[in-house]
């Protein structure tokens, strides 16, 4: 799920900077889902791309309270709940030659985002990747200068024009039957006497 997300998201910000672009020379491998911290500098120099990666990955402990179980007609099935993730995905706009064109690609990035900010398999319906049913809210996350330096450092220190998204919601669950139980249907109460 993952990397379904992110692989999807990539792949809408691409649809998207064809549209905007409008003569159609945007490769459809313009934004690319790749660690840039292992870009060698043979690659950065040739670089005029957007840049997908995930740079960390956290819990969203506000739902952890939900039922680990569901009723199934006449049992109820006991499982672990949902993990719901949260990811912070680095959008890198790349353009070793020319500065300008990374800034334009960063406001496209802003601005698509800003655009929509929710995604679901009813309105984002043009995705080859194989989500099921999901709903991914992408807020920006501005880190410290401090955190933007370790961020960097942490990265290969070449720092690219950027935004961090933190993409909320991305729910993991293994479809495990931990137990499985029959419904109570009745009581009775019967009374004892001596």
């Amino acid at each position: 799920m993952i990397y379904q997300s992110i692989s999807f998201l990539a792949e809408q910000l691409n649809n998207y900077l064809k549209t905007i672009e409008g003569n159609g020379s945007l490769a459809s491998t313009f934004t690319q889902l790749r660690n840039i911290a292992h870009l060698t500098d043979e690659e950065i120099k040739n670089l005029d791309n957007i840049l997908v990666t995930l740079v960390n990955i956290s819990e969203e402990f506000t739902l952890k309270n939900n039922p680990n179980y569901v009723r199934e007609g006449d049992n109820i099935n006991y499982r672990n709940a949902p993990l719901n993730l949260n990811l912070y995905v680095l959008f890198s706009a790349c353009n070793q030659s020319n500065y300008d064109k990374s800034l334009i690609y960063l406001s496209w990035i802003v601005e698509f985002f800003q655009g929509k900010n929710t995604f679901t398999k009813q309105n984002s319906p043009q995705t080859k990747t194989s989500l099921k049913d999901f709903r991914l809210i992408l807020d920006i996350y501005s880190p410290t200068f401090e955190q933007a330096n370790y961020l960097w450092s942490t990265l290969g220190g070449k720092q690219f024009p950027y935004v961090l998204y933190r993409v909320r919601l991305v729910e993991i669950l293994r479809d495990n039957v931990t137990e499985s139980r029959g419904v109570i249907k009745q009581i009775e109460l019967s009374e004892k006497l001596s």
